[in-house]
């Protein structure tokens, strides 16, 4: 082959292979209804926290309204039932507790994110629930369950140029 023609493949090559950087997605709208379903994420937070017997039945059916596809539910559901236990008898304060509403309700009704949004928030849950005093096995077992929600809610996956 001719040196112009080699060129032209190594830079076309060399295009492919790079690949594009997967664009971040978009975060879900915190609407005047959020921020209200925000509180009440808040109080069954709350009330899990402070051994209410119906707190994680109350949080799970407050997170499971963000869905309809019936696998996303059943994540959302195991999400409850892994984070539930590891809030029993712990002290949050009010920053806390909004934080954690915030990353359970971005789990669920965020559909755009990209694979290094998710990622962030897999770590932030998993810091944030360190922070409270769980195991970091057990915060490593949540955080995974942030990824199985995000992979039954999202509308999005990589392109084939795309690259983390």
């Amino acid at each position: 082959m001719s040196r112009p023609i080699l060129n032209v493949l190594a830079l076309i090559s060399a295009i492919v292979l790079a690949g594009c950087r997967q664009s971040d997605g978009e975060m879900p709208l915190r609407t005047a209804e959020v921020e209200q379903r925000l509180e009440d994420l808040g109080r069954d937070i709350d009330n899990v926290a402070g051994g209410n017997p119906d707190g994680p039945v109350e949080l799970t059916d407050d997170l499971v309204v963000f869905t309809e596809d019936p696998d996303a539910i059943s994540a959302v559901r195991a999400l409850s039932n892994v984070v539930c236990p590891l809030l029993v008898k712990r002290s949050l304060d009010a920053d806390t507790r909004s934080r954690l509403a915030t990353l359970l309700w971005t789990t669920v009704a965020a559909r755009e994110l990209s694979e290094r949004q998710i990622d962030r928030l897999k770590d932030d849950m998993r810091d944030l629930l360190m922070s409270i005093g769980v195991a970091h096995a057990d915060a490593n077992l949540a955080a995974g369950w942030v990824d199985n929600v995000q992979k039954a809610v999202t509308l999005r996956s990589r392109r084939w140029y795309e690259r983390y």
